[in-house]
C-alpha cells in the first residue's frame, strides 16, 4: 500500500473543524512493518493522559503475560489476593470476569470520587452485585482496579514498576509511565503535555495529573489499573507492534527480544466467552470481548477490519485499532476533553471509525 499523508492530515484537520478536538497525533502500523506518524497542531511526541488505555498498557497485557508464565490463572479466585473482598459471590469470582468485565459491578466510579481512598476501595470491597459473576458483561473501572491490585500483590511491585521493567524500558517506550512531571526517571515537562481539561472538579486545569478522578484520588494509596497512564504516539506504536508481533520485538541492537510469551496475541484477539475454560465462568449470551482488550467493535473501529481486530478507547481521546489479519493498526491521541468534556462519546466515536476505515480500507 502507499501510505497517504496528506489525506489522513486531512481528516484530521476535518477533525478539529468540527471541534471535535483541537490538536491530535495519529499513528500507524503498515503490514510490512513500518510505522507513521501525523501531527496536528502539536509535536509527534507529545504526551497525553491515555485515560483507559491504561486498562490494556500495561494492565491486561501484564496479566495476560503472566498467565501464559504460569504465575496466574484465569480461574484464581480474586479473594486469593484480596481477601478484603466481602462482596456477595465472593468465592466465584475469578481473573477471567476482571479480564472479560462481566462483574456486575453497577456503580460508576465518578460517583465515589469525593471519598477518601480507602473509602473508594471500601465501596468496591462491600458492593453488593445483583448477578452472579460471569452473567453479563459489563464494561467499567472497578474490574481493572481489582486486577491491577492483583497484579501488584503477585509481584511485590506497584503498575509503574511492572510497566517499565516488563515493556517500557526493553520497547524504548521512554516518555510512557504514570506521573510523568514528577517521576525519578526520565520526566516529562509540563509543555511537553497536552492540557486534557478544564475540570470543575478541581477548579483548574488538568496537564500531566490523571484526569480520571476515582484514578486520581486512588493514586494517593499506588497507581491503579484502570487510568492513569501517560503516553505518546511513538511510544504506543512499539508496545502495539509487539502485540501484533506475539510478544516478540527489536532489542537496542536489533536482535530479537522477548517482550511478553508467544500466544499472547492469540489472548488478544479471540472471544474470550467462547474459550472451552470460559464455560465454567460465565453464562454471558452473544457477549463478545477478547481477554482484557475489546474486539470487533464497529463503532470505534469501523466496518473494513477483520472479526480478530482489537483495540481500546480512552476517555480523553484515545484509542488503538489494531488487526493481527491484515498486520496493521491505528493510534490516535487527541484532546477530546478539553477545554470540556462533552456528554457522550458520539463524535469521537465516529472519527476513529472514519480514520480506521480510511487506513484499512487502503490496507
Amino acid at each position: 500500500m502507499r501510505f497517504d499523508e496528506g489525506a489522513i492530515l486531512s481528516l484530521l484537520q476535518g477533525g478539529k473543524a468540527e471541534g471535535v478536538f483541537n490538536k491530535a497525533v495519529a499513528g500507524f502500523i503498515l503490514p510490512d512493518g513500518s510505522t507513521r506518524t501525523v501531527a496536528l497542531d502539536t509535536p509527534a511526541d507529545t504526551v497525553f493522559d491515555i485515560a483507559s488505555l491504561t486498562k490494556v498498557c500495561p494492565t491486561s497485557t501484564l496479566a495476560l503475560s503472566y498467565i501464559l508464565e504460569g504465575k496466574l490463572g484465569l480461574d484464581a479466585r480474586v479473594i486469593d489476593y484480596i481477601p478484603e473482598l466481602q462482596t456477595n459471590y465472593r468465592e466465584d469470582i475469578r481473573v477471567f470476569h476482571l479480564l472479560t468485565h462481566s462483574l456486575d459491578y453497577r456503580v460508576p466510579m465518578k460517583t465515589l470520587r469525593t471519598l477518601p481512598p480507602e473509602g473508594i476501595l471500601e465501596a468496591l470491597f462491600t458492593y453488593q452485585f445483583a448477578k452472579a459473576p460471569g452473567a453479563d458483561f459489563n464494561y467499567g473501572n472497578p474490574a481493572s482496579v481489582l486486577l491491577g491490585m492483583i497484579l501488584q500483590r503477585l509481584t511485590g511491585k506497584d503498575l509503574q514498576q511492572q510497566g517499565r521493567e516488563r515493556f517500557f524500558m526493553p520497547l524504548g517506550m521512554a516518555r510512557s509511565g504514570w506521573d510523568p512531571l514528577t517521576r525519578e526517571w526520565n520526566p516529562i515537562a509540563v509543555e511537553e503535555i497536552a492540557p486534557t481539561e478544564i475540570c470543575s472538579f478541581r477548579g483548574r486545569e488538568i496537564r500531566g495529573e490523571i484526569h480520571d478522578e476515582s484514578a486520581w484520588v486512588l493514586r494517593k494509596l499506588f497507581p491503579v489499573g484502570s487510568a492513569g497512564m501517560f503516553s505518546c504516539v511513538p511510544d504506543l506504536l512499539k508496545f502495539v507492534k509487539m502485540v501484533l508481533d506475539d510478544g516478540a520485538a527489536c532489542g537496542p541492537d536489533g536482535a530479537e527480544i522477548r517482550v511478553a510469551p508467544a500466544g499472547i496475541l492469540d489472548m488478544v484477539s479471540r472471544n474470550a466467552f467462547l474459550l472451552p475454560e470460559a464455560r465454567a465462568y460465565s453464562s454471558a449470551a452473544g457477549a463478545c470481548t477478547a481477554l482484557g482488550w475489546e474486539l470487533a467493535q464497529g463503532k470505534f473501529m469501523g466496518s473494513r477490519v477483520s472479526p480478530r481486530t482489537f483495540g481500546k478507547t480512552g476517555f480523553t481521546g484515545a484509542s488503538i485499532v489494531a488487526d493481527p489479519i491484515a498486520g496493521a493498526a491505528v493510534v490516535l491521541l487527541s484532546d477530546f476533553t478539553y477545554p470540556h468534556r462533552e456528554a457522550s462519546a458520539d463524535r469521537i466515536h465516529a472519527f476513529r471509525a472514519k480514520l480506521s476505515d480510511a487506513f484499512f480500507g487502503a490496507v
